[in-house]
């Protein structure tokens, strides 16, 4: 497969933040056909047992894919008992799946998700051989977290919308996202500042969060000279689709075949990695050449 050089550069030389979505999370198997639910997927279920004007409503929401709303409204009517719904789909004890490894595998400082769940910490910790620096996991954004800039030395996983370990601070609701998003100015400048600095490789993330989606635009709008960023996505996705992702929001499409189960997509990461291998291997015995 060929990738912009740029990319595998900037891999090469760990300045690549993967941003890992829900379809990262959804590729793990626990039991034989059964993974973790993607956000519709999700508020479908727990619409289920609700009366039949509630269950309206969120029918027509996902259709519309106002999951935020959907989530708010399904959150005000379980109540107490929303926590134990949320922690019963996504508290669910599961081994990381072979797209987590291949992305772990990549070897980047910085990882960026928006999943609650405890999967990338699991394969993240299974990589590490004995003596190995260990990750710090960030999962509440404040003025903390700007630290993550200048400590070249660390390794961080970042929980954007929380963790599965305080379902009260998850971010999963229209009310929740609001003031995580749009009431919190450190998670704009935090995203801001890592647009800058590093490129962003999208995986598994389907350019549905609004605020995402908009900070990618305004960066577009702000730095029309910078350069792009990256997602991988089915090839599905129409020309036009790429094309505004590309001029509206830099952002290059790596596509790939999403048949069988997206099996494709670890194959992608893991052909990836061999070439960034090579990369570094290159760059190490030219600095050798050049200090000799």
């Amino acid at each position: 497969m060929i990738y912009n050089e740029d990319l595998i550069n900037d891999l090469a030389q760990q300045k690549v933040v993967l941003f890992l979505g829900a379809g990262v999370s959804s590729s793990v198997n626990l039991d034989a056909n059964d993974r973790f639910k993607g956000w519709p997927e999700f508020l479908d279920d727990a619409a289920k047992d609700r009366n039949a004007t509630l269950r309206k409503q969120i029918k027509h929401l996902l259709k519309a894919k106002d999951y935020l709303l959907a989530c708010e409204l399904l959150q005000a009517d379980y109540g107490d008992a929303w926590e134990r719904k949320v922690t019963e789909e996504y508290g669910r004890a599961a081994q990381p799946s072979i797209l987590h490894k291949a992305l772990i595998s990549l070897r980047q400082r910085i990882i960026l998700t928006t999943n609650f769940d405890k999967l990338v910490e699991s394969a993240w910790a299974s990589s590490l051989a004995d003596g190995e620096r260990h990750f710090k996991v960030i999962s509440k954004v404040d003025n903390d977290i700007f630290k993550v800039l200048k400590e070249h030395d660390s390794s961080y996983i970042i929980k954007i919308h929380g963790s599965i370990d305080d379902v009260s601070n998850i971010v999963f609701s229209r009310s929740q996202y609001i003031r995580l998003a749009f009431g919190n100015e450190n998670y704009s400048l935090f995203l801001d500042s890592l647009l800058l600095n590093y490129t962003f490789l999208f995986v598994g993330f389907s350019m549905d969060d609004p605020a995402i989606t908009s900070l990618m635009e305004l960066y577009a709008y702000k730095y029309p000279k910078s350069r792009p960023h990256y997602i991988i996505t089915n090839n599905k996705i129409p020309q036009n689709i790429r094309d505004i992702h590309r001029s509206l929001r830099k952002l290059i499409v790596i596509p790939y075949d999403p048949k069988n189960n997206h099996e494709q997509l670890p194959l992608l990461i893991e052909d990836m990695v061999q070439k960034v291998d090579l990369k570094v291997k290159a760059n190490i015995a030219e600095l050798l050449a050049k200090t000799t």
